[in-house]
């Protein structure tokens, strides 16, 4: 039995961040995806408790998501993803918290890798599922992320536009229920999301230079943490091919999960969670 999570908030020059923290033990920071209406809850609403048992577990919202201030571009990069991992750091510094695991789904995955390049000493160890920002070759982006990208542009977002995004999150989209699409899409058409969405195609749609790809970016040849990669082998989303980009970092083990979609840590929570605890709890 763990305790309840508690609601809180942090805050900086210009940013706040909610968060939720529950447990003992180690920090272990888990970090959401990008897509809309995600939250940290939202993402981990099968993991939190589990992991709870063990460590110390917050769960943040980042900027431009969910309870947390929608600025998620005032960290100073072009790349959402480094901006990410700045949002992290402040957190982790306004908090007081020198060094934690990291855990986190797509977008937060990305994140996780950079905060170990550009902040390695906040690092222990990297827990990663579906990660964005493979190169795949240059190859254009698949079509959920598309729609991630598309979601506030052309109209106001729809329960129907996000519907079919979140189908693309799973390998069976008959476990996406009406009540999860509803919460999901109330914390999407928050009037500060719609002015300043955090992941959103840029006017023309260019195609993103070649150095905005995490897989690109040759410090991820040289992160000296032990870290865990998970993939769902039926990703549409951020394909699982991606595998062969991140398979550059060095001290990783690489976990497919079959029956599997983006979200590995939900669909396959029980399995999802004892690997965890497992990988961080291990010499």
């Amino acid at each position: 039995m763990t305790t309840p999570a508690e609601s809180k908030f942090a805050a900086g020059d210009g940013w706040k961040i909610h968060y939720t923290v529950q447990g003992s033990g180690p920090a272990l920071i888990l970090l959401h995806g990008g897509g809309p209406g995600a939250t940290g809850a939202s993402n981990f609403s099968r993991n939190a408790d589990a992991l709870a048992r063990h460590f110390t577990v917050y769960v943040i919202d980042f900027p431009g998501w969910g309870q947390s201030s929608k600025n998620l571009d005032s960290f100073g990069s072009p790349s959402p993803f480094v901006n990410g991992a700045r949002a992290l750091n402040a957190f982790m510094a306004n908090l007081g918290i020198a060094k934690a695991h990291v855990l986190g789904n797509s977008f937060g995955g990305s994140a996780a890798y950079y905060l170990a390049m550009e902040f390695p000493d906040r690092v222990d160890r990297i827990v990663t599922m579906g990660p964005g920002g493979a190169w795949l070759g240059g190859q254009g982006p698949t079509p959920g992320i598309v729609q991630l990208l598309s979601y506030y542009l052309g109209g106001q977002p729809t329960r129907e536009k996000l519907r079919a995004f979140l189908g693309n999150l799973v390998h069976d989209a008959s476990t996406i229920t009406d009540e999860f699409i509803e919460t999901r899409f109330l914390a999407s058409i928050d009037p500060e999301v719609i002015a300043n969405p955090p992941l959103v195609l840029r006017p023309g749609n260019p195609p993103p230079p070649k150095e905005w790809f995490l897989t690109n970016d040759p410090r991820l040849t040289k992160i000296p943490h032990r870290s865990l990669l998970v993939w769902g082998k039926q990703d549409v989303v951020n394909l699982p091919e991606g595998v062969r980009d991140f398979s550059v970092v060095p001290h990783q083990e690489v976990v497919l999960f079959d029956q599997c979609g983006h979200w590995a840590q939900w669909e396959h929570a029980d399995k999802f969670n004892t690997l965890v605890i497992q990988f961080l709890q291990s010499e």
